[in-house]
């Protein structure tokens, strides 16, 4: 049985494969190794510079930190004087064993570019506000990304996306227009273990998110933060 912090290890190279696929579709390029994903040119909204993905490199990783915009620290271990950066916030990873499920009512996965605009928007109005369109249709063209949506009519009201890896499924952008969605992260579990075909699913979360995942089963797996300059 894996180790929590294996885990974390496979949750954060899950997350780096998202912002990667991300960084693609977008014509932006990025670098990789054992020890940290970097975007090369400078990365979209709401996206990292670099990400953690070696709990015990710990000194390389400062000095590669060293002068960059935002790092993902996905293991809450570097020296944050050392780096000149703070703390923009704090979040646990999540893991769920749950096998594959079936598409939950009302959902659907986003299949060309003018529904995923129409995604982009709503998950805008749920606060994620940015000029940029950071989802293009160059995204529906990768076969390991996936969005998903829960209408109401024809109103896009909730939706998430899924990125596959060899062992996992993350799923990320959960968003919602109803208060207190009481469904929303039970069904995006359901949502995005239709990408994961019985792989577990990852992702990370704080605050009444977290809350709300982990009452329809994810479990804690360890913690990370956004640093910023």
């Amino acid at each position: 049985m894996l180790s929590t912090q294996n885990q974390a290890q496979i949750a954060a190279n899950n997350n780096a494969d998202l912002c990667a696929a991300i960084m693609a579709a977008n014509g932006l390029r990025t670098e990789r190794n054992e020890n940290a994903y970097i975007c090369i040119d400078d990365p979209l909204p709401y996206y990292p510079k670099m990400i953690t993905l070696n709990p015990i490199a710990t000194d390389e990783l400062n000095e590669r930190a060293k002068g960059l915009s935002g790092v993902k620290d996905s293991f809450s271990c570097l020296d944050v004087d050392l780096v000149g950066m703070q703390v923009a916030f704090d979040a646990t990873w999540i893991w769920s064993e749950t096998k594959q499920q079936t598409m939950p009512a009302k959902w659907r996965r986003i299949e060309n570019a003018h529904d995923l605009a129409k995604w982009h928007k709503a998950w805008g109005g749920d606060g994620s506000q940015t000029d940029t369109e950071i989802f293009t249709p160059e995204c529906l063209k990768d076969p390991n990304l996936a969005f998903f949506a829960r209408l109401s009519g024809m109103t896009m009201e909730a939706g998430c996306i899924a990125n596959l890896s060899e062992a996992v499924v993350g799923m990320s952008n959960v968003f919602s227009a109803i208060s207190n969605d009481q469904s929303l992260f039970g069904d995006a579990l359901s949502a995005v273990s239709t990408v994961g075909i019985g792989r577990p699913v990852v992702g990370y979360e704080r605050g009444a998110d977290l809350e709300a995942a982990t009452s329809v089963g994810f479990q804690p797996i360890g913690s990370l933060r956004l640093l910023i300059r």
